[in-house]
């Protein structure tokens, strides 16, 4: 029988990975008065029991001074030894305060058949040596936690998520040509996503609903322009009505529509994480809980990938002096943290050019900015955060 010790605290991360990853029979959650008040044993114990794994609370574990600490972690070796003899028991150093650390490592040396620690920031799990014994190597963390399962050691409720239909997945495929077009030509056609957007919206006229479904440019764009050649990547996927030298077009339907108004920059983001095999990746993912407001939630496209979460905002639309501003990036800092934790990246993807002010606030926050200039690039942005922290 294999059985894990865990010190429990906020960070719920460091215990329930090893666990996924090596699957015990049995996870001992030890749990000071602190993390009882907050829930945080009983959220992990749920997270677990989902996963088929036996969980048992020893609760009231002192956090202060060393000797109560050595005696609480004698007494459970002890229960240990007498229910389970002779079990393989492994203890997961990386929880509770330092203190508990120390205390549980000294009493369990020579019990333990190993303790670890999982070093989350680095993707891996170190396998601590005996006393004067040679370095152990450390271990690669594997995905053990997709976005639902991330969100939920968050306290995060998962609710649905767009691009988990199947019907949406295959319309998005027809549509991802498109989606990487603009993309990959935002910088230079940043007046034609302006223009598109102001057509949308005139053309939604104020509902959700497409009411005017034919609108018209200023002017018609020239046929060698580059607005021309993106309306004919536009009408070749079948997202618009329009003919060369025209200035009017007419939106297909209304999910075209929304796809057109922003909805392209989104797809464009989930598109290229799939491409490059994250280890899972959604978009249009509604959520509740963690004292989020009670109207729907929504992050524009999640990622889980080594298991660490990259949160990722789209915007397409102007962005005018000092509107919003402020706003905006606490909005992105306060859902990041409340999705990711202590760990993962928040990205602002932008097909129009930031002001200075967003600017310095994405950055107070340690925000990443990938501008219209950077989009074409964002396979190799995604390919440096799954590869991790060196």
């Amino acid at each position: 029988m294999k059985i894990h010790v865990c010190l429990v605290s906020d960070q719920i991360l460091a215990n329930l990975i090893p666990a996924l990853m090596e699957r015990p029979d049995k996870v001992v959650l030890v749990t000071t008065a602190e993390m009882a008040r907050k829930k945080i044993d009983h959220r992990l114990k749920k997270l677990l029991e989902r996963e088929n794994i036996a969980v048992e609370i020893y609760p009231d574990a002192p956090d202060v001074g060393l000797s109560h600490i050595q005696e609480f972690a004698l007494d459970l070796a002890g229960k240990l030894e007498a229910v389970h003899p002779g079990a393989a028991i492994v203890l997961n150093a990386t929880g509770g305060t330092k203190l508990m650390a120390l205390g549980f490592v000294e009493v369990l040396r020579g019990i333990a058949q190993r303790t670890i620690y999982t070093d989350t920031a680095h993707r891996r799990i170190e396998t601590l040596p005996e006393a004067q014994g040679p370095a152990i190597d450390a271990i690669p963390m594997t995905d053990v936690l997709d976005v639902p399962k991330y969100l939920a050691a968050q306290g995060i409720t998962f609710g649905r998520a767009t691009s988990d239909d199947a019907a949406w997945r295959e319309r998005a495929a027809r549509r991802k040509a498109a989606a990487k077009y603009l993309g990959r030509n935002a910088e230079q056609l940043d007046p034609f996503i302006g223009a598109l957007n102001r057509l949308a919206d005139l053309a939604f006229n104020q509902t959700d609903r497409l009411i005017e479904p034919r609108q018209n440019f200023d002017y018609a764009p020239h046929p060698k322009s580059p607005w021309a050649a993106a309306l004919r990547q536009l009408t070749n996927a079948g997202l618009i009505g329009w003919n060369d030298g025209a200035a009017d077009i007419v939106f297909i339907d209304e999910e075209s529509t929304q796809f057109l108004r922003g909805g392209w920059l989104e797809e464009f983001a989930w598109h290229t994480l799939q491409d490059e095999k994250v280890f899972d990746a959604r978009l249009g993912v509604e959520v509740s809980g963690n004292g989020m407001s009670e109207t729907k939630n929504e992050f524009d496209v999640l990622a889980a990938h080594a298991n660490q979460l990259l949160f990722i905002e789209c915007k397409t639309l102007r962005f005018k002096p000092n509107e919003n501003d402020n706003e905006l990036a606490y909005k992105l800092d306060s859902l990041g943290k409340a999705a990711r934790g202590l760990f993962g990246e928040t990205w602002l993807l932008s097909a129009r050019v930031p002001t200075p002010m967003l600017l310095e606030r994405l950055r107070d926050a340690r925000i990443r900015l990938i501008g219209p200039s950077e989009l074409p690039k964002l396979r190799d942005a995604v390919q440096t955060w799954m590869r991790g922290a060196p």
